[in-house]
């Protein structure tokens, strides 16, 4: 029989785990301990950091009782039933492989899952073999108007999708990996893809801008682009259906939709024509919480998460790809 209240460690005490919150344009809870906090049967009983600064700061913030500066021993010391990870992608493996010795019930790690596919890989076969739940923090799966754009685009009451493409901006690494998870959430599984390095620098010279195409296994063509994060963010999508055409714009926070009709200045001839989104989208989004609500009723019904081990490494996988793809001159790369 589960437990009403489960008990949770966080590892990593910087802006995705608490500080996010700090930014007053935030509307919505955006760390996973806010979303922790929000949500009644989830209780926050240790953290852990390198830096004692940031560790106790955040202790003093949040009101959390016990923090450790050492990972393997918060894991021993503490009886928790979900971990966050909340540190850079090149300390997620270490960190995954010590936590598969505790007996966790989940585990919610940022994204990427680890520094390089071959590691994912690794970690999904173990948490699979430990019965580990594994959730890989792509927020847009747990929200309600990228699943009903899904259903649509799926359920083709608009036709087939005819193009795609995609704007985004701060580095394959890091957009790119929400870029290429919400690409094959809609669109399903990716047969190839050919990429070149972009004129539009990363902020990151370790984690470039990559331009490219690629072909899903159901035929779907659709172009990731990169700009200039200096000059302004972007992260939208714009998907033309034989009868229709859904634009994901905003940062995934409002949509347009639109719909064929007479042309109005060319005879015989249709056109697009703007229309009202065709479900509900003024709900208070929550993507984090949603996404700890979701784990939650993972464990609960003893399944696997929609954002699970294995959509993280085939994500990770995309993003070598395309860059390996980069560094050999847009060579095609297919994918298993």
């Amino acid at each position: 029989m589960l437990k009403n209240t489960f008990k949770v460690g966080v590892v990593g005490c910087g802006r995705i785990a608490s500080t996010f919150d700090d930014d007053p344009k935030r509307k919505y809870i955006s760390t996973h301990i806010g979303a922790y906090k929000y949500i009644k049967n989830t209780e926050i009983i240790a953290v852990c950091d390198r830096s004692t600064k940031k560790m106790e700061e955040c202790q003093k913030k949040w009101n959390i009782p016990r923090g450790y500066r050492n990972i393997k021993k918060m894991l021993k010391k503490e009886k928790l039933d979900i971990l966050s990870i909340c540190t850079p992608a090149d300390t997620h493996y270490a960190i995954l492989k010590e936590a598969a010795k505790s007996p966790l019930k989940a585990v919610f790690c940022e994204k990427p899952l680890a520094a390089t596919a071959r590691k994912a890989k690794r970690i999904v076969g173990l948490y699979k073999k430990k019965k580990i739940i594994l959730q890989v923090d792509h927020q847009r799966r747990f929200d309600p108007l990228h699943l009903k754009i899904r259903n649509i685009i799926r359920g083709k009451n608009l036709g087939r999708a005819q193009q795609v493409n995609f704007y985004y901006t701060a580095g394959i690494e890091n957009t790119g990996s929400h870029v290429f998870d919400l690409l094959r959430f809609l669109f399903g599984d990716v047969k190839w893809i050919e990429a070149i390095f972009s004129k539009n620098s990363s902020p990151k010279v370790s984690d470039p801008n990559i331009d490219g195409i690629l072909k899903f296994k159901n035929g779907v063509l659709a172009t990731f682009q990169a700009c200039d994060v200096k000059r302004y963010s972007i992260f939208e999508l714009n998907c033309l259906l034989q009868k229709g055409r859904i634009v994901i714009k905003d940062s995934g926070f409002s949509a347009d939709f639109y719909v064929t009709g007479k042309n109005r200045y060319f005879s015989g001839y249709n056109q697009l024509h703007k229309t009202k989104v065709p479900f509900d989208i003024s709900y208070k989004r929550n993507f984090m919480v949603n996404a700890v609500k979701h784990l939650i009723k993972c464990i609960r019904e003893n399944r696997q998460s929609v954002s699970s081990g294995t959509d993280g490494l085939k994500t990770l996988c995309l993003i070598e790809s395309a860059l390996y793809s980069a560094e050999h001159d847009g060579k095609r790369i297919t994918l298993g």
